[in-house]
């Protein structure tokens, strides 16, 4: 960003004053006050091309996130993404380089698992997918980046849910459109993982380590193992069900887990949708399945290899030391992360609480 490309507009300082207010609601503004926001915006970003993050080093103390906000609030169009991104290279401006997925048949569908128990896609514009997560554990963090990194940049931001007064962060990432598999429908998933047995274990490691679980219990004496799966999506997990089945297991259900319409224990949010869930539940087969789910989730990847150190009928009171000393490590790293969380977002929004953006803008 060049400052004789800024010098030239009429009150600028003045707007960029009325940007810096803390609390600023659009909509209370004035039309003829709108209208002067919306133009200053619209020459700096379309007809200077200055990008949304030095909109907001100008600004000071805001961030890319909280433009593209008052810009979509102010019906200032993005620029088109092959314009910029053309004009990145001439400049040699582009930080970032995309890559095409080049994995194996194992890893396209260990991520189509992933995405089917979490993640989020989109398309912000033609040539490129928008791949999101929000978590607070540290452990979902790591792997997104390990996965995403290698093919395009990834970014992190602090989020505040206002329903449960907590946070988490936002992660995403911005690769090319050889990514786009991961907009295929469930079924048409289903029927070429099924194909192998290798595509099949990784499918459902990805859903494992997005949302899943690797049990430890007192079974009055001794410890029980489970795997777990769960989701709202009843067919996904009848068709878990079938796989495992056809792997040579006895899963349990699915049943149903929590019904939709009720409440969640620690902060009362009504529940949308019903949740089910799969068990498998026979010690052996448990410890049968862990090795051949290739699973990437740090924390899941601990519990697994707890779990495969057990013996049937030892004594729970030399596993429980083991357990507790994992979950307090998994609890102490969470809440360390959503503390570095809490601090960015009061950090970069001042204490704002500013609307999702619903996408990235370049």
């Amino acid at each position: 960003m060049q400052k004789e490309q800024l010098d030239v507009y009429p009150k600028q300082e003045e707007l960029l004053a009325l940007l810096r207010t803390k609390g600023l609601s659009i909509k209370e503004l004035d039309d003829a006050r709108r209208e002067q926001l919306r133009e200053f915006l619209d020459y700096l970003h379309n007809a200077k091309g200055v990008s949304l993050n030095d909109v907001a080093k100008l600004i000071g103390n805001k961030t890319s996130g909280y433009t593209s906000w008052v810009c979509k609030e102010l019906g200032v169009k993005p620029r088109a993404f092959e314009e910029a991104r053309l004009k990145g290279i001439r400049e040699k401006r582009r930080k970032y380089e995309r890559k095409p997925f080049d994995g194996t048949d194992e890893g396209r569908a260990y991520l189509l698992g992933l995405r089917h128990g979490d993640l989020s896609v989109s398309k912000p514009w033609r040539e490129v997918v928008r791949v999101s997560t929000s978590t607070t554990h540290p452990a979902m963090a790591e792997l997104f980046r390990k996965l995403f990194e290698p093919c395009g940049h990834v970014y992190q931001a602090a989020r505040f849910k206002k329903d449960t007064r907590t946070y988490e962060w936002n992660l995403t990432a911005i690769v090319d459109n050889s990514f786009d598999f991961l907009f295929e429908p469930r079924e048409t998933s289903w029927s070429w993982v099924s194909t192998s047995k290798p595509t099949l274990l990784a499918y459902l490691a990805g859903i494992l380590d997005a949302e899943g679980s690797i049990g430890v219990y007192d079974n009055g004496s001794s410890p029980a193992l489970q795997v777990l799966f769960y989701n709202t999506h009843r067919e996904l997990l009848e068709f878990i069900n079938a796989s495992l089945e056809k792997l040579g297991y006895n899963p349990l259900g699915p049943y149903l887990d929590k019904r939709q319409g009720t409440v969640t224990s620690k902060y009362k949010i009504v529940r949308r949708k019903d949740y089910w869930k799969i068990a498998l539940a026979k010690f052996g087969q448990v410890q049968d399945l862990l090795p051949r789910l290739p699973i990437r989730h740090q924390e899941k990847t601990l519990r697994r290899d707890l779990a495969l150190s057990l013996e049937l009928g030892q004594p729970w009171g030399a596993v429980k030391p083991r357990l507790d000393q994992l979950r307090s490590t998994i609890r102490a790293n969470r809440d360390a992360f959503v503390e570095e969380a809490r601090k960015s977002y009061a950090q970069h929004h001042d204490g704002l609480e500013i609307p999702g953006s619903g996408g990235t803008w370049v």
